[in-house]
């Protein structure tokens, strides 16, 4: 394969990942616990924008157990998003194994 070629590839490459990086931070992914009494809303690329607690849950007395569903939520709001994250750049990098981990 010959450099301008190569170098076109990588080139068309970065751009598919920067579109599938933009389309990532548009997409939302959602992880709760506590059969759903807590829930966190992220973007595809992992960024948490929300998190929604039902009162049911709030008890002064045992604040470590909304400590846990909230962690626990955060946890799986952040593993969708890494596989959607995986989805979306293996697409986007369908074909482009030849460029050897360039990016």
């Amino acid at each position: 394969m010959n450099i301008q070629k190569l170098m076109k590839e990588a080139q068309r490459a970065q751009a598919k990942v920067a579109e599938a990086q933009e389309r990532l931070a548009a997409m939302t992914v959602e992880g709760s616990a506590g059969a759903g009494l807590v829930r966190v809303e992220a973007t595809g690329d992992g960024t948490v924008t929300k998190v929604r607690i039902d009162q049911k849950v709030v008890d002064p007395a045992d604040v470590e157990m909304l400590e846990d569903l909230v962690t626990a939520a955060v946890g799986e709001a952040q593993r969708r998003a890494k596989e959607l994250q995986e989805r979306e750049m293996g697409a986007a990098m369908g074909g482009m194994q030849g460029l050897g981990g360039m990016f």
